[in-house]
């Protein structure tokens, strides 16, 4: 009984073949499949800088122009690496040191730099020896200069011109990719280290050449050869034929529909398989995932097929069915982009970002720059600062220092530059006014997050440095400080009969706390409550991660390769740097982005797509590592109190309890990098889909979750059931966009979201992290999946039902 059908299959497809558009297409894919052929790359030592490799310009900036203005740093790193400088960038590099706000471009920084990279007379081995080095750049200056390569020189070269300016430079891979075609390289500025470039293919390239070539170019090709099989088969002569055959209606036109689609398999198939052949053979990427995209750019193609079929059994006309069907993807890409506006304008700018329990208060920032408190008699959140799309202020995650204080603070103009325009307060919301946020003392420039640090500090955490402040210093209890106190307000420690300068001088690394008082000014600096803590030498670079204990007497710091824990001094009354009391180096890519928790005496430390590695607190000695839970990268950790454990949350919206192994120490204490123990460590999930972020409360061992935009619900923290939830009303646009926008993208098929699944299958992640401000928190943007698949599914089958039931009717 199959044969009949497989004939009509047979048929329809040799119909299509027979068609000169689908040639025209063949030959089309084999020629972009030649002209992408020749691409390919090579691997070399990272030398040369980019605009993009300053992580903080505006510090380096001043650090420059403060070295060649002051004669006591002319021969420390600093000043010597700016004597070396091009005239005309050290002119305006003056007019900075001198006070003035002068915008010099980084690529112009960029360039002079890589002129010193080929000839070093400003290196001096002595004065370079005070400086921070790592571990590479002390492996290279013990090298003999007759076993360095050109290239290798020119990497010493790099390493010493960061170690002269800590804090300045993103943190990159010690070897980039080099784009090449045909034997000639690509221009330098899109190097990249190995994992940009896989995430840049798999991520990026790939999927939009999937999606435009497979889902427009080849799904319009695919229906102008495919629209006349059904008005073919309805001519009279042709139809009679057919049912003269022991074949039903039904049965006969899901066969001519096969039939067209397997055209289009044929076409993606080739396409597909050659791509990942050259991503295979000249990109060193057998990405297996790729093949994946034949059965969905199929399914894709069939929603618009199957509107194809039924107007070609409607009209008879394949012209028609053509327009059609073009009408109906012009409604998809309206309805799409609608949706798609409402996701970022309405959606986006109201989800939360950060969440602040004090007490039976609520108070949240969110993804729009905004600021909000939860109206528990009204069911709502007011807005204390309000949430703009597109505007470009952004709102620090605020923090509670107490049952009736919340910390935070607006960064006017701070969502693409940490610096913002104008002066960054510290915002104060108190119960006593209401929680109405009251500007307070000024901030560390370039603070990109707040933190509490035990019950009586706040730490304040900057593109490059951290800074501390006593709590009686931020919330004074009267309200108004006298004389007295002002008296008493912490200050940069310098020693009598010694200037300022002649402080700066005397750090051999031109510390980030020096040039911040330069930045803020004398007097200033001098009234501020925030003074540096990082040890001599030490900075911070992106990607970092930074996490006080619980009893804020330790800072854990996560940054280029290292874990170290600060350890705060004896008299906390006497500003004074905190001490470096354990540090060890980090297995796997120091560029990839790095999560830190703190849980009792266990810390976690992850890199995305690494595994969850568990340490001592103390010591920083390993304990044991387990696999990162199944559902897309590790995007957060959440230590939950003393207990050991940790939650982390994933790409795909959910959460996990993970815990260390039990019974593990190290076997060795000279080798602390060696994981001795492996455990999934894997718990329970979260009773919670769509997670935006989440805090654990240790007054309530509470786990405060936000989830689908701006709900919350409390879990206890031992058992993880559910304490209490809210469920704020909505209204103006979300009303529109859940009772018109969402049944509008229930009913019509989403099929420009299917790209994104097409990503997610390619890329392996449910979804992509994207920062807008050097140094901040990452935001993560999850792929739609399921929905779109669902939906075309739905459609296909609706559409195919009426085609069905109207061919079996109908007397043709």
């Amino acid at each position: 009984m199959i044969g009949p059908y497989l004939a009509v299959i047979f048929d329809s497809f040799r119909a299509a073949l027979a068609s000169r558009v689908l040639w025209v297409a063949f030959f089309a894919i084999w020629a972009l499949l030649a002209a992408l052929a020749p691409i390919g790359y090579r691997e070399e030592f990272t030398t040369t800088f980019r605009w993009n490799d300053f992580e903080n310009g505006t510090q380096m900036k001043h650090l420059l122009g403060r070295a060649l203005v002051d004669p006591a740093q002319r021969d420390a790193a600093v000043g010597r690496l700016a004597a070396g400088l091009p005239e005309d960038l050290r002119r305006p590099l003056r007019r900075v040191g001198q006070g003035e706000d002068v915008r010099i471009p980084l690529r112009d920084f960029a360039v002079a730099f890589n002129e010193l990279i080929r000839d070093e007379a400003w290196f001096d081995a002595d004065t370079w020896s005070e400086t921070l080095r790592l571990r590479e750049l002390r492996e290279l200056d013990e090298t003999p200069a007759d076993q360095l390569t050109e290239a290798l020189r020119q990497r010493r070269a790099r390493l010493r011109i960061e170690a002269a300016l800590p804090g300045v430079f993103r943190s990159r891979a010690s070897r980039s990719i080099l784009f090449t075609y045909a034997g000639y390289d690509f221009p330098a500025d899109i190097a990249v280290d190995k994992t940009q470039f896989v995430t840049l293919i798999n991520q990026w390239v790939m999927p939009t050449l999937i999606n435009w070539l497979l889902g427009f170019v080849l799904v319009f090709l695919g229906i102008l050869v495919t629209a006349s099989i059904i008005p073919d088969m309805l001519q009279p002569g042709s139809l009679h034929l057919l049912l003269s055959k022991p074949v039903s209606r039904p049965l006969l036109l899901l066969s001519k529909f096969l039939g067209g689609c397997a055209f289009m398999l044929l076409c993606v198939t080739q396409l597909v398989i050659g791509l990942y052949l050259i991503t295979g053979f000249r990109l060193d990427l057998w990405n297996a995932r790729l093949l994946w995209c034949i059965p969905v750019s199929v399914f894709l193609f069939s929603v618009f097929y199957s509107v194809s079929v039924v107007a070609g059994l409607r009209w008879r006309s394949s012209i028609l069915a053509i327009g059609i069907t073009c009408i109906f993807g012009a409604v998809c890409l309206t309805v799409g982009v609608i949706g798609g506006l409402f996701d970022s304008l309405v959606t986006r700018p109201q989800s939360l970002a950060g969440v602040a329990v004090a007490g039976d208060t609520l108070i949240g920032s969110t993804r729009g720059g905004g600021l909000v408190r939860y109206d528990r008699d009204a069911g709502v959140w007011s807005e204390l600062i309000k949430s703009n799309a597109m505007g470009r202020d952004r709102v620090l995650p605020p923090v509670k220092m107490d049952p009736d204080v919340v910390l935070t603070a607006n960064v006017s103009g701070g969502r693409f530059n940490p610096y913002g325009s104008g002066s960054l307060d510290l915002l104060m919301l108190r119960a006593e006014n209401l929680w109405d946020p009251q500007p307070g003392i000024r901030l560390p420039p370039a603070t990109i997050r707040v933190l509490p640090c035990g019950q009586s500090r706040l730490l304040a955490v900057t593109t490059g440095g951290l800074f501390i402040a006593r709590r009686d210093r931020i919330v004074p209890v009267d309200e108004a400080i006298g004389d007295e106190a002002i008296g008493d307000q912490v200050t940069m420690p310098v020693d009598e009969g010694e200037s300022r300068s002649e402080k700066s001088s005397s750090d051999p690394a031109g510390s980030l706390a020096t040039w911040i008082l330069g930045f803020m000014g004398e007097r200033e600096a001098a009234e501020s409550p925030f003074v540096p803590i990082l040890p001599p030498r030490m900075a911070i670079v992106s990607p970092s991660a930074i996490v006080p204990t619980a009893d804020g007497e330790s800072i854990l710091i996560a940054s280029r390769g290292r874990l170290v824990r600060l350890a705060s001094p004896a008299d906390t009354d006497k500003p004074a740097a905190w001490t470096l009391a354990a540090e060890r180096l980090l297995e796997g890519e120091p560029s990839r982005p790095v999560v830190l928790a703190q849980s009792g005496a266990v810390g976690l430390v992850a890199r995305a797509d690494e595994p969850l590695r568990f340490f001592e607190v103390d010591t920083l000695r390993p304990i044991g590592e387990s696999d990162l839970p199944s559902g897309g990268s590790l995007t957060a950790a959440i230590g939950l109190g003393d207990s050991g454990r940790f939650v982390v949350l994933t790409g795909n919206g959910r959460g996990r309890v993970v815990t260390p192994p039990r019974n593990s120490v190290p076997s060795d204490d000279s080798s602390p990098t060696e994981t001795t123990i492996r455990s999934d460590g894997i718990g329970e999930s979260l009773p919670i889909g769509e997670i935006e972020t989440a805090t654990f409360d240790a007054s309530t061992s509470s786990l405060i979750v936000a989830h689908h935009v701006d709900r919350i619900t409390w879990l206890d923290a031992d058992r993880l059931q559910v304490r209490d939830q809210i469920r704020p009303s909505i209204s103006g646009w979300r009303l529109v966009d859940r009772y018109v926008v969402a049944p509008l993208r229930l009913i019509v098929p989403q099929t420009g979201e299917l790209g994104q699944t097409v990503t997610a299958i390619i890329s392996g992640k449910a979804a992509v992290t994207v920062s807008e401000t050097s140094g901040a928190e990452e935001e993560l943007v999850r792929y739609r999946i399921a929905r779109p698949v669902l939906s075309c599914a739905g459609f296909i089958v609706v559409m195919l039902t009426i085609g069905c039931i109207y061919f079996s009717r109908r007397d043709f």
